[in-house]
């Protein structure tokens, strides 16, 4: 992991960063094909994040990565702070668990390809290289409610939704935050998954 002082600090100018977001924009609302909808959102995140990849500053063979996956949240693959430039090398590994579509009735990451730690960092990392290259993270980073709310309805932490909507914290910090650390949600489904288990068990 490269450093934070070790950054290349490099900025779009701002005028093309807003053309393409506007671009984008114009074809998600004219409801144009998905394909070209992903390319103009793809040409945004590289442009933003200084057409090298984020984790490892490498120029080489960049591609725009969703950092919450598309096949399970299918209407986050437009969001531009769930993109991240990421190198070939950075992104495969990425990839190298499971990458197929989840069943609805299995928990997150029940097969791989949604690691939450790796998400935690991702958007960490995003809010990061966008405080170190002075971008604005609620324009150039915009997470929506409705994917806000998805994450809080699989991770609880309701306050910070709150603290949004307050504007006491960004949209992109949000989305690190409540990847960060498991919510008490969650050891109370693992707690009520062991007792099923012990009381299966006696039976």
């Amino acid at each position: 992991m490269i450093p934070r002082e070790a950054f290349r600090g490099i900025s779009p100018a701002i005028e093309h960063l807003e053309a393409a977001r506007a671009a984008l924009m114009r074809a998600v609302t004219a409801q144009r094909s998905e394909r070209w909808c992903l390319a103009l959102w793809g040409r945004f995140i590289r442009m933003r994040d200084g057409y090298r990849c984020v984790h490892c500053e490498s120029v080489q063979k960049i591609q725009a990565h969703h950092i919450f996956r598309r096949v399970t949240f299918p209407h986050g693959k437009y969001e531009l702070g769930n993109g991240i430039t990421l190198c070939h090398g950075c992104h495969k590994s990425l990839h190298a668990k499971f990458n197929g579509r989840p069943l609805k009735s299995e928990p997150l990451n029940a097969r791989g390809g949604d690691d939450q730690d790796e998400m935690a960092y991702l958007y960490g990392r995003l809010a990061a290289d966008a405080d170190d290259r002075g971008l604005d993270k609620e324009r150039f980073y915009f997470i929506s409610d409705r994917m806000l709310e998805y994450f809080v309805a699989l991770q609880g932490y309701e306050p910070l939704l709150q603290d949004i909507q307050a504007g006491g914290t960004s949209r992109i910090h949000f989305a690190h935050a409540i990847w960060w650390s498991m919510p008490e949600k969650f050891y109370e489904m693992v707690y009520g998954q062991i007792l099923s288990a012990v009381f299966a068990a006696k039976e």
